[in-house]
């Protein structure tokens, strides 16, 4: 399995799962959730910026080990 934050810009993934309860209910209000196809857009200074079909979201390295995907083409 591999963590967000092993991913690279320009990586398109599959959500997998949000191992962290709160950040699983804080994403989900922003409107992201398990399943969803995102691509990492940008990553500087600690922080990766993914890129969903609504909207673009900021997560720290921390946050990001908690997130698992699936690289897709």
């Amino acid at each position: 399995m591999m963590t967000l934050s092993q991913g690279k810009v320009g990586d398109k993934f599959f959500l997998k799962d949000i191992i962290e309860k709160k950040l699983d209910t804080r994403l989900l209000s922003l409107g992201v959730c398990r399943g969803d196809i995102c691509k990492i857009e940008n990553i500087a200074n600690g922080n990766i910026l993914i890129k969903t079909v609504e909207t673009k979201i900021v997560l720290s390295e921390n946050l990001a080990e908690k997130v698992e995907i699936e690289v897709v083409e």
